[in-house]
């Protein structure tokens, strides 16, 4: 969803006709409360500036919009203009209002991406984490410290399965009674309290230290 589908084009363009008028944004901010000391992004704020500096520097709020975000987060954009043409920040009147959309909405989905790898490397950390623990407590003994043993010298060393061929020899373990070459009363109890999920884990550790 845009940023801007909050703000008609009518005030974008009304704004812009100012040669002193600039427009602040920030987004995913966590408190109302701190928003004005926060460096603002867009416009004459140039991401150094907080919204005290440019009050200090004679800017006034002309306009403001607030939006909540999905998660307990906000959306500021501010229109400030400024009646004293001796300010010291230089002011771009050429700008268009596509451009403007266009260059907030480029920025926004590049933090959105930056947020979603940072998300994906945090979730891949704690798999890794989960895995070990899980490893160490019912695999290790007989399937060595990096899943490099054939346990029992019948079983493939679990290094070399995908996760798929470990949860398939999980389910049998669980459902076929005659599965496990005589060793299935040890297996057993282990393979009814491992879910699909731990066996990814399992695979993401296991990966993780067998790496060449």
């Amino acid at each position: 969803m845009k940023l801007l589908s909050s703000i008609t084009l009518t005030l974008l363009a009304s704004t812009l006709t100012y040669a002193q008028t600039t427009m602040c944004f920030k987004e995913n901010h966590n408190s109302m409360s701190t928003i004005e000391t926060t460096k603002l992004n867009g416009g004459e704020c140039k991401s150094q500036y907080t919204l005290t500096d440019m009050k200090k520097n004679g800017w006034q709020v002309d306009d403001i919009k607030i939006t909540p975000t999905t998660s307990g987060k906000y959306n500021f954009i501010y229109i400030l203009k400024i009646n004293n043409s001796n300010t010291s920040f230089a002011i771009n009147s050429n700008i268009t209002e596509k451009q403007l959309e266009d260059k907030i909405l480029k920025r926004l989905e590049e933090k959105k991406v930056k947020e979603t790898k940072e998300k994906e490397i945090k979730r891949i950390v704690n798999s890794k984490i989960k895995g070990k623990k899980a490893y160490i407590s019912n695999c290790a003994s007989c399937h060595g410290q990096k899943g490099e043993v054939s346990a029992y010298n019948v079983a493939k060393p679990l290094k070399d399965m995908s996760a798929e061929e470990i949860s398939h020899a999980i389910n049998r373990y669980t459902n076929e009674s005659d599965y496990g070459y005589g060793y299935e009363i040890m297996m057993r109890p282990i393979a009814a309290n491992t879910r699909s999920q731990d066996v990814k884990d399992i695979k993401a550790y296991l990966d993780s230290i067998n790496k060449k």
